[in-house]
């Protein structure tokens, strides 16, 4: 005992590890492992942002994107107005029998309406005509009994020409029946004024004025 405190004195004082390990094999178990270093506060160096990958753009086509040639491109012509095209219709001295009829309704049920809504009561006659649902003619759906007021007994007064509400009316009759100007009702097979209001149970489909159009 008193050997080995000798021999581990010795080697403290010297720095002689052999020899402690030679005599005293519990401190050379522990010499044999190796020391640990000293921890710095930064062990790692600290991650820097990435760039973000930048991908290369598709170079463009050189036929991309198509010339254009303004020269090329049709004039938008202006659309007339309704009145216009009344204005450019010609009075005929002899209207034919549908013109006539379809001037007169439009006369006396419309006349002090615009023209729109004139020309919408000269759409409501034609859709009658054409419907199947009413007489298959112009002055046949003007002249049924107990649809127009101002026929009595299925005569169909007829203006003086040189009235010139009469003249509208056939200028704006003649349009409806050659189609020149889009129906402004949509189909309307029925009109009232707007100081009435007849329990119909119809489509309303528009308001002209003073009338109300359905189907």
């Amino acid at each position: 005992m008193k050997y080995n405190v000798r021999i581990a004195a010795l080697a403290a004082l010297f720095g002689i590890p052999a020899m402690i390990a030679a005599g005293a094999p519990g401190f050379a178990l522990e010499l044999d492992k190796p020391l640990p270093l000293p921890q710095s506060p930064m062990t790692s160096a600290p991650s820097l942002p990435q760039a973000p990958a930048v991908t290369a753009l598709p170079e463009a086509e050189a036929d991309e994107t198509p010339s254009i040639n303004i020269a090329d491109e049709a004039p938008v012509e202006p659309r007339v107005s309704l009145a216009t095209l009344v204005a450019a219709q010609t009075m005929p001295t002899a209207p034919d029998e549908a013109l006539r009829c379809l001037a007169s309704a439009i006369f006396h049920e419309a006349k002090g309406e615009p023209m729109t809504g004139q020309l919408a009561v000269a759409h409501v006659i034609l859709n009658r005509a054409q419907s199947g649902r009413f007489p298959a003619s112009v002055c046949g759906v003007v002249a049924q009994r107990g649809q127009f007021s101002f026929v009595r007994g299925g005569i169909i007064p007829s203006p003086a020409l040189h009235n010139a509400s009469y003249r509208r009316a056939m200028a704006i009759a003649q349009i409806a029946i050659d189609k020149a100007w889009a129906d402004p009702v949509s189909g309307a097979l029925f009109f009232h004024a707007t100081h009435v209001a007849p329990n119909w149970g119809k489509r309303r489909v528009a308001a002209i004025g003073h009338h109300i159009f359905y189907r």
